[in-house]
This record gives C-alpha cells, sequence and structure tokens, in this order.
C-alpha cells in the first residue's frame, strides 16, 4: 500500500509542476502581448523591435510585410511618425494557445489614432503567432484587421 500512496503523490507532484510550468509560460506570452501593446500606444519602434521577432510576418488588410526590418522601415515607422496619439479601448483576449514553442492569440479592440487630420476610430481584430526563441517568446507573425467606425470615409 505504501509504493501505491508514494506514486500517487509522485504522480500529482508532476501533475501540479506541468501545470505550473504551462501558467509560467502562459503568462510570459501574456506580457509580450501587453509589452506589444504598450509599444502601440507609447508609438515606439523601439518598444515594438524588444517584443517581435526578426522574421516577422505581418498582414494588415491585403498589405504585407515581410520580416521586422520591412515592417519597421516601410509600414509601421512611418505611420507612428505621423501619429500624434494611439490609444486601445475596450481590449479583450478572446482566445490564447499557448504550446511548448508556439502560441497564438485572438485580440480584440477598438483603436483611436490622432493624427494631423484629427482622430480616427476603428474596430479591430488580431491574430498573433508568437514562437519561443533563446530570448524567450517573440511575436513571429501578426495579423490585423480593422474597420473603420469614424469619421466616415469620404467618397
Amino acid at each position: 500500500m505504501g509504493n501505491r500512496y508514494r506514486l500517487i503523490g509522485a504522480a500529482a507532484v508532476f501533475l501540479s509542476m506541468a501545470a505550473w510550468a504551462a501558467s509560467s509560460e502562459e503568462e510570459a506570452v501574456r506580457k509580450v502581448l501587453d509589452a506589444y501593446r504598450a509599444a502601440m500606444e507609447h508609438r515606439s519602434v523601439s518598444e515594438l523591435a524588444a517584443v517581435v521577432s526578426e522574421d516577422l510576418l505581418v498582414l494588415e488588410g491585403v498589405h504585407k510585410n515581410d520580416g521586422w526590418a520591412d515592417y519597421r522601415d516601410n509600414h509601421i515607422g512611418p505611420e507612428m511618425a505621423e501619429w500624434k496619439e494611439f490609444r486601445t479601448a475596450g481590449s479583450r483576449l478572446s482566445k490564447l494557445e499557448v504550446g511548448s514553442d508556439l502560441a497564438y492569440a485572438v485580440q480584440e479592440a477598438t483603436f483611436t489614432i490622432v493624427d494631423g487630420k484629427g482622430p480616427v476610430v476603428l474596430l479591430g481584430a488580431e491574430t498573433i503567432v508568437l514562437g519561443k526563441e533563446p530570448k524567450g517568446w517573440k511575436i513571429r507573425h501578426l495579423h490585423l484587421s480593422v474597420k473603420r467606425v469614424s469619421p466616415a470615409k469620404k467618397p
């Protein structure tokens, strides 16, 4: 009987360690997602660089950026330079799956971008794929879809 209880006890310890490791990885992924959102709100290319992989792939609408340098130099960097403000409201993480070396998240939010022409409000949905790299979790793929709420586009 003693061996049976030791086996059950060892199994319980193993399962609790596995659950702790899973929750630890999930927390690390959540921190990257939070840092990504903060980088956007701070309009900081350098903060964004800290959470994305060099081989980042971005799909926004039908536009594609292949690699961090392409996204930084030809898309998000120039856009951020024009923004006076970027705000997120109603952010909701609707799906998060974390594996041993890949994770993905689905987020929805309302984005307000203020530039020289005034504010633009967008409803957005993002799919974010993260990979575990030697320095930790990094965003490998972003797919963003938005719908303008206001002001209405002029025909």
